[in-house]
């Protein structure tokens, strides 16, 4: 190779420039995958649904439709965004980093960041909503339990409309502006939010596979509360994928350029991924909880059965049954004090 080749740039540029092409390649690969568990979505609701859920696997057919159209819009726009800098203008002053930096505002880009937002605001509510529903019937007064979340996603929301506003401004950007930065402010509450379900979904999760495992033994409910579950219920990836985009931006490393692109796709990855155990059966719905309930009272009618019958044969003379158990009083209200909690 010539080093005549080289561009005549120092070191950061470079890094820069080979972030933002990395980003674009990462979100297709992302996309690949939105589009992939879109299908399987697509495919599960429509095999699952029935006159009882129709009304519910349609609302949840429209959602998933909507949130991988907003990821196509984003890689579409991406696409287009890599071919203006590296290939159209990559004689723009400062070459291509400068011109993904400066130039936000134009409609390719545009389209993009509107797409984000709405993805965002999307997969934001679905994890408010799973929250809702894992936290049903519990003991806590549920506008107690739901206040925070709500407050967040409110707070979110708003400060998505005022970051759009800020990058749909000419020769402002996320690291560019002449007034407030919103950048930090948006994607601080929105990983807030996620950190906060993450962390009230995960300890609801193991507090329910500590009372399972106690009240039906560990192989009931595994389903549920699974690492694997409790990872994908809480949309972890989701708030895996705002740190890597914020870390690197607070400490100003082209790295962010990376992963501001990729968290694009990630997030919208996590909603499909519940919504594909919701279609399954898998997720945690309304009605586990009675399920659970019901099978415990079964297993406590059968333990009843069995020292009922020990005791009928102790009291017929049979000498066998000496060594067997003795009566036990379950009420059922200590069944029902197993699973809400």
């Amino acid at each position: 190779m010539d080093p005549a080749w080289i561009p005549q740039e120092d070191a950061t540029t470079l890094f820069s420039e080979r972030a933002w092409l990395s980003g674009a390649i990462l979100t297709g690969v992302g996309y690949g995958v939105v589009i992939t568990l879109y299908f399987f979505c697509f495919r599960q609701l429509l095999k699952t649904m029935d006159k009882s859920n129709r009304l519910h696997r349609i609302s949840l057919l429209i959602y998933i439709t909507l949130i991988t159209l907003f990821g196509t819009f984003f890689v579409a726009a991406c696409a287009r965004m890599t071919e203006l800098s590296f290939v159209d203008f990559r004689l723009f002053p400062g070459g291509p980093s400068a011109f993904e930096n400066e130039e936000f505002s134009i409609p390719p880009d545009e389209l993009g960041n509107v797409a984000f937002v709405l993805a965002n605001w999307f997969a934001d509510a679905l994890v408010v909503w799973r929250c809702l529903i894992i936290y049903r019937n519990c003991r806590f007064p549920f506008i107690v339990v739901m206040a925070i979340p709500c407050l967040t996603y409110i707070s979110s929301f708003t400060m998505g409309v005022l970051w759009l506003i800020q990058i749909s401004s000419p020769a402002s950007s996320p690291w560019l502006t002449t007034s407030v930065n919103f950048t930090p402010l948006y994607f601080w509450l929105s990983l807030a939010l996620n950190l906060s379900m993450t962390l009230a979904i995960v300890a609801r999760l193991l507090v329910f596979r500590w009372r399972i495992a106690r009240a039906l033994g560990s192989k009931f409910g595994s389903q549920y509360t699974s690492i694997a579950a409790m990872v994908v219920e809480s949309a972890f990836i989701s708030s895996a994928g705002f740190l890597l985009f914020l870390i690197p931006f607070g400490l100003n490393s082209p790295l962010a350029n990376l992963f501001i692109q990729a968290l694009s796709e990630i997030q919208i990855i996590s909603p499909l991924l519940i919504i594909y155990r919701v279609a399954s059966g898998e997720a945690w719905s309304r009605n586990t909880t009675q399920q659970l309930m019901s099978r415990s009272k079964e297993k406590v009618a059968g333990n009843i059965n069995l020292v009922n019958g020990a005791k009928y044969r102790m009291d017929s003379g049979d000498s066998r049954s000496q060594s067997g158990p003795t009566l036990v009083n379950i009420s059922k209200e200590a069944v029902t004090s197993e699973f809400v909690v």
